[in-house]
């Protein structure tokens, strides 16, 4: 394994400049309110009220990526979820290939519950693994949680693909999922090489051998180069080529493609690496958004929003947006805490093979008890 990370190194933000990325004081300003607003959407830069065109731009924006309401399809009775708790914001952040990608494009891959207490301000960045075998809601079958969405596209477009995602969340986690919000590859790409790329730094190369080949399938990279093996045998030289995928240690400015490529890269590690490599990503894009020259700029800001409206939905509403920007200065956004489940003795969880032969991941003692009172207690 090249790129190792424990749990423990995400329990709080101590160790976060290990890998690149720098605390920064917290700057109680329209900008720094502005900034956290962003990161919200999955650290795109959106303003309310700088500005008449960016204003309509903003508003425009918000019309393109809200989903419909809908209630709650009428569906089965697994359907039940935890009541709002009035001291807790819940957001749910998914990240998916998107609609029209043939592989999987409605597949979660990325799932995170974004958790914020208000009262204290702290904020809390959760990591579920999209192999969690639960019941899908609208059935009485299990399967890998990443499905849900899915099947609530099918059901009723991003409107039930975000309401599934939020209820089967909401049920493993034990929190109420306020509002949710889905970004597809083309927008984190867009995000960042407008943002003019992020910087990570790692302590050990990440080496990704196995995952793609002919360059990837996302677009050109720096950081693929062929590698030959050779091996003789009775008839001879025979020569293989294989595409290899490596961030080197130390520091690196990833642009869109090459972060991509650093999110998904789990052949040669593991998902939970991958669930780690997302955190440190998203923590770096954060950073990047909290420099004045890059949010005072308003070419990169119509650029980014274009991108959201192409590529990203959610349920919030402006005024739900404006009501999270009204909550920034009192959020502790440089001293994140951060939580990953996994297959350690303290990740909570236990690998398994579904009657189908796929490979899931269980809940210790085969019930979601542990992983909901560690999600309610994040923050003692």
């Amino acid at each position: 394994m090249h790129f190792t990370l424990t749990m423990n190194d995400f329990e709080n933000d101590e160790n976060l400049e290990d890998y690149g990325i720098t605390k920064k004081e917290p700057k109680k300003s329209a900008w720094r309110r502005f900034a956290f607003g962003s990161w919200i959407l999955i650290l795109v830069v959106i303003l309310v009220g700088v500005g008449g065109a960016l204003v309509y731009k903003t508003s425009f924006t918000f019309s393109q990526i809200q989903t419909e309401d809908i209630d709650n399809l009428g569906l089965t009775e697994n359907m039940t979820t935890p009541l709002p708790e009035s001291d807790r914001l819940n957001i749910l952040l998914l990240g998916l290939r998107g609609e029209g990608d043939p592989n999987g494009g409605l597949l979660t891959d990325s799932i995170m519950v974004l958790s914020v207490k208000k009262s204290t301000g702290q904020v809390a960045l959760i990591s579920i693994p999209r192999d969690l075998y639960v019941v899908i809601p609208g059935t009485n079958k299990k399967d890998k949680i990443n499905y849900a969405y899915a099947l609530g596209f099918e059901k009723k477009g991003a409107a039930g693909a975000l309401l599934f995602s939020k209820i089967a969340v909401a049920q493993t986690t034990g929190l109420y999922m306020d509002r949710a919000i889905s970004v597809d590859h083309q927008a984190l790409k867009d995000i960042i090489n407008t943002l003019g790329g992020v910087a990570v730094e790692l302590n050990n190369p990440l080496v990704e051998d196995q995952q793609w080949t002919n360059g990837g399938d996302a677009g050109e990279s720096w950081a693929f180069h062929i590698k030959t093996e050779t091996a003789t045998t009775t008839d001879g030289v025979v020569e293989k080529q294989k595409w290899v995928f490596e961030i080197p240690a130390g520091a690196s400015l990833l642009d869109g493609n090459t972060a991509l490529y650093f999110v998904r890269a789990r052949y040669s590690t593991s998902d939970f690496d991958r669930l780690r490599r997302q955190q440190i990503v998203l923590a770096a894009i954060k950073d990047k958004a909290l420099s004045l020259g890059i949010l005072a700029n308003p070419i990169k800001l119509f650029q980014i929003m274009d991108s959201l409206g192409r590529n990203v939905r959610t349920d919030m509403d402006l005024n739900d947006f404006k009501k999270l920007i009204a909550l920034a200065d009192n959020l502790k956004t440089q001293l994140i805490i951060h939580k990953i489940f996994d297959t350690t003795g303290e990740g909570l969880l236990t690998a398994g093979h579904a009657e189908s032969g796929a490979y899931i991941l269980l809940p210790q003692g085969d019930n979601f008890s542990k992983i909901q009172e560690a999600c309610k207690n994040i923050f003692n």
